[in-house]
């Protein structure tokens, strides 16, 4: 593949606002299969069809704005053997490719083969080497070529009209094809490449005929983007405020287009890689570090610890953790030891758990860490010299007794200690590389609780770093709500006159009278095969419920399976490996095999065309049994454009109030990801449904989650079998009114399972001092320290208010999923978005005047504060003030606000 000298544009006569401003779009180009991040961040991404996974991308469901995909399109050379001999009219030696004879019809027939196919994924073409023939044709054929050049363009446009059509370096044919192009490129303007591939710095004479070229270019209207080489990261910063500064598009990146350039954005890494062994349940890497790391703002992605396939990690990660259970064999540590050695190299912090257990002491000397003998008897205690003033965060800790002691000689010591000898013990310290603990020092395992004895929070923003924290407990100020029922009991009577079915139960004592968003779920089979003389009947009640405004259906299978992975085997014609279930592998469904397929996709299809009404579809599949689905398993869920959502063991109560009892977002498993139930299900608060009203207690983990720190969203979440019982109907009631009491802004579940999609991708970067974040519009919340300041609402772009929260600052956003933050030490904002339990549906800001529409699913409320600003309402609301604080009471589910601000 060649690389690509020169690149996108965009085209007045496309219609929108671009985030670079007016009609010209910010370009990022890559052709290493570019991450999600740089899909939202950038207007316009340049790949290469040959390493872009378009399947995968078109999987991803939640993507729901995203920037145009543009597919590169080499025109004057064939690199991949597309064309027939009698097309070549000779070769291009540095790229070692064949140059195309665009003049013969055949030829072009081949060109816009390969174009028509990649019309049906991509937004646009970049046509690269147009000016190949020059190498290999007389000069007096170049206008016959040319011609045939121009108006090969201009019949692609004619064919595509709706297509980008960027040209790389047209000079000699412009004035031809200017009316049929949306952008035009050219690469090494300041910084490029010589004939060995080497970087240099372009001689000023050549850049100045450049410059010349491409100004006049621009001076006609058509956008320009420029394409420098550097391996610098301080230069390529430099170069690309340069580029920018002479009003064309910059992207400067290394000469293999594979990492993340600089444009007009300074991308912000935020993954986390973290690397485990064993099962991942029983896995503290998974079970304990992946919550506190996503509540300061990073994404962890799982990878499973294999010598022989180390993890290639691009550049939207931020950092690593290692938390291997046993350790590396020797045979393996060398190729880590280079694996990892890289990775520091690019600038990621690493943190190691029992560093002694994954490296020989010379290595660990090569990371500034000193390995010796303890010269004390083992069995003594250690001397507490140093700690920080939050150890001991949910339980004290000491070293367990060691023959080997830890010393950084080019770090910070977190915990150190010293031995009855006067040798000092550092076993969790700060590296300029990132950090390291012991695993005894960092968390503490208690009858099946593992506590932490560090400040997790603290010590991993001071490994790796501050950022903004994209936040999805919280939205418009307000602690989110959900509720979703699993399709469990749905056919069961009701114990208590007069004997309604249990799904009957539910709709009438507890959907209906509290009109929140449900995400309600059937099991299909019970519907159809399970109770064949009943199947009419319970059709007749899902349809019922599914019908009503509040509730969004969902699937919970065909079978119930219980175990994920053995129903996988099933699928494939292999017996099960766990035997002992309680109730099976699935539902006693007469002459079913097992099926994944018919488990997820037949089920959803089922529903959508049978129980459903025509203005509604399932949007949610929720796990069943165990909540241990495989990836082949998820990997249908995103075929089928749904929200996949169960699992976690969020279960914390006020006699076991542990991090260890609050689960993370969710799961990957491989590059699909589970997005975890945010609170556990009734059947763990009732002892397994022994003590029917025992779901009460679920308040306290609730309770819990929001201080002192809001871990999670409210989520009530439970089965059809809740409405057999008056005790448990009774608990599901007062918890219904507790949640109702706490003021949420309800939502049903796959709004919150959208945020938590995107929060995996969602683009954080830099550009002119203003913070700059980047989603699919769903995610609406960022929280930072109230120490970092406030926004500067009329200098930030889609900023409609804030919240202090704990010790936390909430930022209300709207709904574009293009932000720009600006922050400041003061808070002089005169109109500010304090609370509301409706969505943002449109944000108008111009100068001093604002309008804000918001839409609920219970009656409106807004509370806002304003100094000095004529505020008026939509409708006819209640209105309270105090001060500068006023709050609008609507009847209505939707309403506006309008301020007209002197300041």
């Amino acid at each position: 593949m060649k690389f690509i000298t020169g690149l996108l544009c965009l085209f007045s006569i496309f219609i929108g606002n671009f985030a670079y401003g007016g009609n010209k779009p910010s370009v990022a180009v890559m052709y290493s299969n570019p991450p999600e991040e740089i899909l939202y961040l950038y207007d316009w991404i340049i790949v290469d069809p040959t390493t872009f996974d378009i399947k995968f991308h078109k999987e991803k469901y939640y993507m729901k704005r995203h920037g145009k995909i543009i597919a590169y399109v080499s025109l004057g050379e064939d690199n991949e053997n597309h064309m027939p001999q009698t097309c070549i009219i000779g070769k291009n030696n540095t790229w070692k490719s064949k140059i195309i004879d665009i003049r013969k019809p055949e030829c072009q027939e081949k060109i816009f083969k390969r174009i028509k196919i990649l019309s049906k994924d991509y937004d646009g073409f970049m046509l690269d080497t147009l000016d190949s023939y020059q190498l290999v044709l007389p000069k007096k054929e170049w206008k016959n070529y040319e011609n045939a050049e121009a108006e090969l363009i201009q019949k692609i446009k004619e064919l595509y009209p709706e297509k980008i059509l960027i040209l790389n370096r047209p000079f000699r044919i412009f004035s031809k094809v200017k009316k049929f192009i949306n952008g035009v490129v050219a690469e090494s303007l300041f910084y490029g490449l010589n004939k060995n591939h080497d970087y240099i710095k372009m001689p000023e004479n050549g850049t100045q005929w450049l410059i010349n070229k491409l100004t006049g270019i621009k001076n006609s209207g058509i956008p320009v983007i420029v394409i420098d080489y550097t391996d610098n990261r301080t230069v390529a910063m430099q170069d690309a405020e340069k580029i920018e500064n002479l009003e064309f598009i910059p992207w400067v990146t290394d000469k293999n287009l594979k990492h993340i350039g600089e444009g007009i954005y300074h991308f912000i890494p935020r993954k986390i890689a973290v690397i485990y062994d064993e099962t991942i349940d029983d896995n503290p890497a998974h079970q304990m570090a992946q919550l506190p790391l996503e509540w300061l703002g990073y994404a962890p992605v799982l990878f499973k610890y294999n010598s022989k396939n180390l993890p290639e990690l691009d550049d939207s990660y931020r950092g690593i953790l290692i938390w291997l259970m046993n350790g590396i064999k020797p045979e393996n540590r060398k190729t880590f030891e280079n694996w990892l050695l890289k990775e520091i190299k690019t600038g990621k912090k690493v943190f190691l758990v029992d560093p002694y257990n994954l490296f020989d002491y010379n290595f660990l000397k090569r990371l500034g860490i000193k390995a010796f003998d303890n010269k004390a008897p083992v069995t003594t205690e250690f001397k507490l010299i140093k700690s920080p003033a939050d150890f001991g965060f949910e339980i004290e800790g000491k070293p367990e007794p060691t023959d080997i002691l830890l010393k950084p000689f080019n770090g910070t010591p977190i915990v150190k200690y010293e031995n009855r000898v006067g040798q000092p013990f550092v076993p969790a310290a700060l590296m300029n590389w990132g950090g390291y603990a012991n695993q005894d020092i960092l968390i503490k395992t208690m009858q099946d609780i593992t506590l932490w004895v560090l400040n997790p929070f603290s010590l991993f923003q001071k490994i790796y770093g501050y950022i903004p924290a994209y936040d999805v407990t919280t939205e418009n100020g307000r602690r989110i709500m959900t509720v979703h029922i699993d399709g469990d009991g749905f056919e069961g009577k009701a114990d208590f006159p007069p004997f309604k079915f249990s799904g009957e139960v539910i709709r009438d004592e507890i959907i209906k009278k509290y009109p929140v968003p449900h995400t309600a779920s059937v099991i299909v089979g019970v519907i159809t095969d399970l109770h064949p003389k009943l199947s009419k009947k319970f059709k007749e009640i899902a349809n019922s419920i599914f019908s009503l405004k509040n509730v969004e259906p969902a699937s919970h299978s065909y079978s119930h399976p219980f175990d994920w992975y053995d129903t996988l085997r099933m699928s494939e014609g292999l017996p099960p490996q766990n035997k002992g279930l309680e109730y099976g592998h699935n539902l006693p469904i007469p002459g079913y095999k097992p099926s994944l397929n018919k488990e997820i996709i037949w089920s959803i299809n089922y529903i959508n065309r049978y129980l459903t009404p025509k203005n509604k579809k399932a949007k949610v599949f929720l796990w069943t049994g165990d909540c241990v689905p495989p990836k082949e398993a998820i990997e249908l869920t995103y075929r089928a454009k749904v929200y996949n959502v169960n699992g976690g063991d969020t279960s914390a109560t006020f006699n076991s109030p542990f991090l260890y009892l609050i689960s993370p977002m969710g799961i990957n498993k491989g590059k699909y990801f589970q997005v975890y139930a945010p609170v556990q299900n009734e059947n763990i608060y009732t002892n397994l449904w022994r003590n029917f009203g025992g779901y009460v207690r679920v308040i306290q983990t609730f309770k819990l989650t929001d201080k002192p720190r809001r871990l999670k969203p409210i989520n009530l979440y439970y089965h059809w079998y809740s409405g057999q019982k008056i005790a448990s109907l009774k608990a599901l009631k007062k918890v219904y009114k507790w949640a109702l009491s706490q003021k949420p802004i309800p939502e049903y579940l796959s709004n919150y399972a959208q945020k938590v999609m995107e929060f995996r991708g969602a683009a954080l970067a830099k550009r002119k001092g203003k913070w700059i974040f980047k989603t699919a519009g769903g995610l609406r919340t960022i929280r930072i320290p109230v120490s970092k300041g406030y926004p500067d609402i009329k200098n930030s772009k889609g900023v409609i208010g804030y919240r202090k929260i704990n010790n936390s600052l909430y930022i209300n956003l709207d709904n574009s999923g293009n932000y720009e933050l600006k922050f400041s030490k003061t808070d002089k904002n005169p109109f500010v978005v304090i609370e509301s339990n409706g969505i943002v549906t449109d944000f108008k800001k111009e100068k001093g005047n604002y309008k804000i529409s918001f839409k609920g699913y219970i009656p409106l409320e807004i509370t806002i504060r304003e100094e000095g600003c004529d505020v008026k309402s939509s409708g006819n609301p209640e209105i309270f003030k105090e001060g500068s604080i006023i709050r609008f009471r609507f009847k209505e589910k939707t309403g506006s606000i309008e301020a007209t601000c002197k300041n």
